[in-house]
């Protein structure tokens, strides 16, 4: 298959067909893009930007940074400080990131590390989501 012939299959779809086409092109190589993998997690999260507070949910986590629910219109450049507890409640993490993703579901935000204990925090945060990951699937065989 060559360049036109590809070309000529992309004008024959309709409207909705290459809009379909060019997301998933855009997931995948947003996907390819990733530094580091997300874990699923669920969990409140206070944050503020631009010295106004808010609430939301944090829907993923990831050694770089987190995914959070909200129909705020903030701006990718932003900055945000977050404080969120770890997955036991014991410990709380606060840190900062930078707003480099902005979508209608929400705000992906990339942490700037200050210090080591944030590094560990997150880290150690990450291998206990991955160890409850591996023990659902375990327990979820026959």
């Amino acid at each position: 298959m060559n360049e036109s012939s590809v070309t000529e299959l992309i004008e024959k779809m309709s409207e909705d067909e290459q809009l379909t086409l060019f997301k998933a092109l855009e997931e995948k190589l947003f996907r390819v893009k990733r530094k580091h993998e997300r874990e699923p997690f669920f969990m409140v999260v206070d944050y503020s930007v631009e010295d106004r507070f808010y609430k939301s949910y944090i829907q993923n986590i990831s050694a770089g940074g987190v995914f959070i629910k909200t129909r705020m219109p903030f701006k990718a450049g932003q900055e945000a400080s977050l404080t969120f507890p770890l997955a036991d409640y014991q410990k709380y993490i606060k840190i900062t990131g930078e707003i480099v993703r902005v979508t209608p579901q929400g705000i992906g935000v990339k942490f700037k590390m200050v210090n080591q204990d944030q590094e560990a925090m997150i880290k150690s945060l990450l291998e206990f989501l991955e160890w409850l990951t591996s023990t659902r699937i375990v327990e979820d065989k026959p």
